[in-house]
């Protein structure tokens, strides 16, 4: 009998160890770098819903209050996993990672350049520079204009002529704005309407949507097209928390990512066709540069030019440059 309880014992004691251990599910903490009202707020925390429902079990995203990190410092409490994600733009940390010029100055899509093997190459970059994972790009389809409080002047070569502007300035377009001879000052999105009102600045590039939400447009009546760039905003996770997630909480999270590219795109393009015509039913001026070509050229290659210089700077190779604007850049 003593043996028959033995064995039945042991029996049991393998078929535990048969079952599989369930993993219990993952808080990932996310702050963001722009008010609750905008757009790209609205789009960030629509991801993190996604996320709640579909991978629940495995992952809940937890964003934190607008403002608990400051805009700036954000993607390097990512680095540094003071919290998991950041819902941001690329360029905000273009200093450790100069290759992130290649996503804000894009005319592709975040399908293409997955197809081509542009995000794979941002991703890897990504884990080698800064310690995190590039998870997607997610607030593409929204462009980018000059915006003014008086009408624009434009060079003998067809350019715009912004000496005597007081722009304000952002890590997005510094170095196209600075390429056009502005006078810039460095600000943050809601330092901005106080700014215009005190006459500190009386112009800024801002993109297709989101100047009304501001309220920018009591001051500012003019705008410059052909359109620039694209809004660049993707989720960046710390590195070491994602390889501590298991594999189907990994593939679910990238899943997701992947399908709110596409629909936010969509969003996107459509809220600044309908930003576009409610500026100008409330009187702003569109004002076509002359020389279109010759200032789209300027804002890519003024971006590539502070990339490459940045790369440099690090003492790093310049390799990738060249590949980055054939994967990012549709001819």
């Amino acid at each position: 009998m003593k043996s028959h309880r033995t064995l039945l014992a042991a029996v049991a004691a393998v078929a535990t160890l048969a079952i599989p251990t369930a993993h219990a599910e993952t808080t990932l903490t996310l702050v963001y770098p722009f008010p609750d009202q905008l757009i790209y707020t609205k789009l960030c925390k629509e991801l993190v819903d996604k996320i709640n429902t579909g991978a629940k079990g495995l992952l809940k995203v937890d964003a934190k209050p607008f403002n608990s990190i400051k805009m700036f410092e954000q993607p390097t409490a990512v680095s540094k996993g003071v919290v998991d994600i950041a819902c941001t733009p690329a360029a905000f940390y273009a200093r450790a990672i100069p290759e992130n010029e290649a996503i804000s100055t894009s005319n592709s899509s975040p399908a293409k350049v997955r197809a081509n093997g542009g995000m794979k190459m941002i991703d890897e970059l990504h884990q080698k520079l800064f310690n995190m994972k590039y998870l997607g790009w997610t607030a593409s389809g929204g462009r980018f204009r000059i915006y003014l409080k008086d009408a624009p002047k434009f060079t003998a070569q067809g350019l715009p002529d912004l000496s005597g502007i007081k722009m304000r300035d952002n890590p997005i377009y510094g170095a196209f704005l600075k390429a056009l001879h502005a006078s810039t000052h460095p600000m943050g999105s809601n330092e901005v309407y106080s700014a215009l009102e005190k006459g500190v600045v009386n112009a800024t590039a801002w993109a297709t949507i989101g100047l009304i939400d501001y309220k920018w447009d009591k001051f500012l009546h003019h705008a410059l097209e052909p359109e620039f760039y694209q809004t660049d905003i993707g989720w960046i996770m710390n590195l070491d928390k994602w390889k501590s997630l298991s594999p189907d909480a990994q593939k679910r999270l990238q899943e997701i990512v992947i399908q709110h590219e596409n629909a936010a795109r969509a969003k996107l393009e459509e809220l600044a066709s309908a930003e576009r015509a409610a500026l100008v039913k409330e009187g702003m001026q569109f004002h076509t540069v002359p020389n279109a070509k010759g200032y789209l050229d300027l804002a890519v290659n003024s971006a590539y030019d502070r990339m490459t210089q940045r790369i440099k700077e690090a003492k790093r190779n310049t390799a990738d440059v060249a590949k980055l604007r054939e994967l990012f850049i549709e001819q």
